[in-house]
């Protein structure tokens, strides 16, 4: 059964925290706890309001932050993207009223449908480049429902963009609203862009079986390179995508000159609504949501040979996809050996969450959400931590070890709770760490208990403000 982008019910069962077997190399360590209670903690107060939803002018007419990125272009400035298709940019103090882009004529938004990522290019400071993947309709190329990523520009006034967009690519997703995928992030070591699809939508990945096929962008990881690309469109793998003029393909792409999509970077994905980069590292962390039984965290070092293939369709968690409440291919008997790489070269997850419910096979997590690891210095007792999250279940965990020489021996526990609609984690220039509420219409901030005085900064205007108008900002109050 597919897992929607805003699931409900939360189950209360308490269960005890289990890992299941596995080679020599390590234990994936998977989790059934209910929601109802967060142990061992520590995390209690450290999470706490930054930009209220009394902050968002479109809040109330049911807009919900579904990405907070760091403009690091020296001004203090945020941009806090919005499910239904309105980008704000918050200036450390103050939302603006009037958004900084607004792509609602172009988003078709419903479920799990929307405007879902927002990055911005390494260079933002010079060159304002701003990516965005969405689920188009009517202004939008393409047909209603694909997968559109496009560049836009800061515009002349710098707390506005230009509404003008620069097509990258549209993928066809037009048979299912479900498993879009939808995060985009660029490499802190190569400064490539990196964008995660879905499978296509349905159970078992029943639209297309796209997951194992390197013919379609589908249930994949993509590898973009956004900041040398010239005139000239790639040229299609097949008819399910256009390539637009916003991008070339990486050169070392690891199925350049091989059968398969050359920006293919990895595969085997379900629903990678998020994943995240270690800054320090490059090391790539991979949410992927469950069918029936698994929520995954995936892991790619940096220095690692790709293409990774993660599994699906043939795995689900640490087992077969085929094991119930699965059943894809038919209901198999349960027998999870966590494997990193199995002998047929699929990559099990690191750390992952029963969703299987009712209790007792299953304690309510349904969409997990990628966190970071933390490289911050503001909360000294996250450091290197790995945090993560889940939509339904609220709660935020953190590795308690983690060495990426053996990563399928990863360790966790529940740091805090009480966070229901998590939709996406932040990262600063600073390395600090951020939470998109979607539920609550919020940022939340994570801190050491003092809040975090460090993301707020006095109002910053270009040197054209005071021969302009306030009125171009007409800022709410905080």
């Amino acid at each position: 059964m597919a897992r929607a982008l805003i699931p409900v019910g939360i189950a209360a069962a308490m269960l005890l925290p289990f890992a299941l077997a596995a080679p020599a190399a390590g234990a994936a360590s998977c989790y059934a706890l209910g929601c109802s209670s967060c142990s061992p903690g520590g995390g209690s107060g450290n999470v706490s309001t930054l930009i209220p939803s009394s902050a968002f002018p479109a809040h109330a007419e049911g807009n919900s932050p579904v990405a907070f990125v760091d403009t690091d272009d020296g001004t203090g400035n945020r941009l806090v993207a919005t499910q239904q298709g309105k980008i704000y940019l918050w200036n450390g103090w103050r939302v603006a009223s009037v958004p900084f882009l607004d792509l609602t004529a172009r988003v078709l938004y419903s479920g799990e449908r929307g405007l879902l990522a927002l990055a911005v290019h390494p260079d933002y400071a010079t060159n304002g480049r701003l990516y965005v993947f969405y689920t188009g309709e009517g202004s939008a190329p393409g047909s209603d429902g694909d997968i559109v990523i496009e560049r836009y520009q800061r515009s002349g006034i710098p707390e506005r963009a230009d509404p003008t967009p620069t097509t990258v690519l549209v993928i066809s997703h037009a048979s299912a609203g479900n498993h879009n995928g939808g995060w985009l992030a660029f490499g802190p070591n190569d400064g490539y862009l990196y964008v995660t699809t879905g499978d296509g939508g349905g159970g078992c990945d029943s639209v297309g079986q796209n997951g194992q096929n390197l013919g379609t962008l589908l249930g994949k990881m993509l590898r973009l390179d956004v900041s040398g690309a010239d005139a000239t469109p790639e040229v299609d793998c097949g008819n399910d995508y256009f390539a637009g003029t916003g991008y070339d393909v990486p050169a070392d792409n690891p199925l350049v000159g091989s059968a398969g999509c050359d920006e293919v970077f990895a595969y085997g994905l379900r629903n990678p609504f998020r994943f995240t980069f270690d800054r320090q590292t490059g090391d790539l962390f991979i949410a992927d949501v469950g069918q029936g039984n698994w929520e995954e965290i995936n892991f790619m070092a940096a220095d690692a040979a790709a293409p990774f293939n993660f599994g699906w369709v043939l795995r689900e968690g640490c087992d077969s996809s085929g094991v119930a409440p699965s059943c894809c291919g038919g209901c198999a008997t349960a027998s999870p050996s966590c494997q990193y790489p199995t002998s047929g070269n699929l990559y099990d997850p690191v750390l992952c969450h029963s969703n299987a419910s009712p209790p007792p096979e299953g304690g309510g997590w349904r969409s997990i959400i990628a966190g970071y690891r933390y490289r911050g210095a503001a909360v000294p007792g996250l450091a290197g931590r790995y945090l993560y999250s889940d939509v339904s279940c609220g709660q935020i965990w953190r590795t308690t070890s983690f060495d990426p020489e053996d990563p399928i021996a990863a360790q966790a526990e529940c740091w805090d709770s009480g966070n229901g609609g998590i939709f996406a984690f932040g990262e600063d220039h600073l390395g600090e760490l951020y939470v998109a509420n979607g539920f609550g219409g919020r940022i939340d901030c994570i801190h050491n208990g003092s809040g975090c005085p460090w993301a707020s900064a006095p109002l910053v205007f270009g040197d054209d403000f005071e021969s302009t108008d306030t009125a171009r900002w007409e800022l709410t109050s905080p």
